[in-house]
């Protein structure tokens, strides 16, 4: 029996270590085909914490960070029914970014950086879904995002909130919704200004409701980088904080319960199968959401 309980422990340590593997950049992408009612609205607020000392390099392969990287997130997130058709989404990150004072890997090759901390807005975002079709099972629509330029950088430390550049992203969503459970898939190309490499994203949703006062969502989600932009990261590239070329395969488990009829509470832990300049950790969540 002692050892039946020691396999099934490494098989779940095991699973829990490539649930965290790398960190998810959810704010990227937007996994939203439905667009509300006119005068419908959605809103969120959530906190995400990741906190690493390694990150996937261009290759592929785990490289060492000179100091602990940890990169925090309160992001208010908001979408209107404009019209039936029509809905307006708002998303704002302020970001806590920071490296430890410790050296935590004194055989790194690169700049060893002095620690600091920054504080600001990420890359706050305005986006417009037009529902194309919708009937009560599938509905289609289409998203045009922009990514505004109101990140921070720092220079000495390496630290960045986001990308120094403005982006529109056109994408292309399908959803799905029959007897408690609902998926969602979406498409999309990311353009973004100051020689920033433009992106493909995809995203797809599985989720159902437990008991009607429980939701759990899987996701997966990709990013790629085309690149065909040549912007100088400088030493963010040594803290695998927003930079360029970021790449990353991963997935996510969301779960929600609902205390009251329009107010829920979530709980999320991500991972990810591979990735490139992007941190190697957890990736945690917690957010509350109002629907009316």
């Amino acid at each position: 029996m002692d050892q039946i309980k020691i396999l099934d422990m490494n098989k779940l340590r095991l699973i829990l270590f490539l649930l965290i593997l790398s960190e998810i950049y959810s704010s990227d992408c937007f996994a939203q085909a439905w667009v509300q009612k006119k005068g419908g609205s959605y809103s969120q607020i959530a906190y995400s914490s990741i906190v690493g000392e390694s990150k996937y390099n261009n290759s592929g392969d785990p490289l060492d960070l000179v100091r602990k990287v940890s990169d925090r997130t309160l992001q208010l997130y908001h979408e209107h029914g404009i019209t039936d058709k029509l809905t307006v989404v708002g998303t704002i990150p302020i970001k806590f970014v920071q490296t430890g004072d410790e050296i935590v890997s004194s055989g790194f090759t690169g700049n060893t950086l002095p620690a600091g901390s920054l504080t600001s807005l990420g890359n706050a975002s305005l986006a417009f879904i037009y529902g194309l079709k919708q009937n009560s099972t599938w509905v289609y629509s289409v998203q045009l995002r922009t990514d505004l330029n109101t990140a921070s950088r720092e220079e000495k430390t390496g630290l960045q909130t986001g990308i120094d550049a403005w982006g529109l992203a056109p994408s292309f969503h399908i959803g799905y919704g029959a007897s408690g459970f609902w998926s969602a898939f979406d498409i999309g190309t990311n353009f973004r200004t100051n020689d920033y490499s433009t992106q493909f994203y995809s995203n797809i949703q599985l989720g159902t409701k437990v008991k009607k006062v429980v939701d759990v969502i899987g996701q997966f989600q990709v990013l790629q980088s085309f690149e065909d932009g040549n912007h100088n990261d400088g030493n963010a590239i040594e803290t695998g904080l927003y930079t360029n070329n970021l790449e990353y395969a991963a997935y996510s488990l969301k779960v929600g319960y609902g205390i009251k009829e329009h107010i829920t509470l979530w709980g999320a832990i991500g991972g990810g199968v591979s990735g490139n300049d992007v941190l190697r950790a957890p990736a945690f969540t917690l957010a509350v959401s109002y629907k009316r």
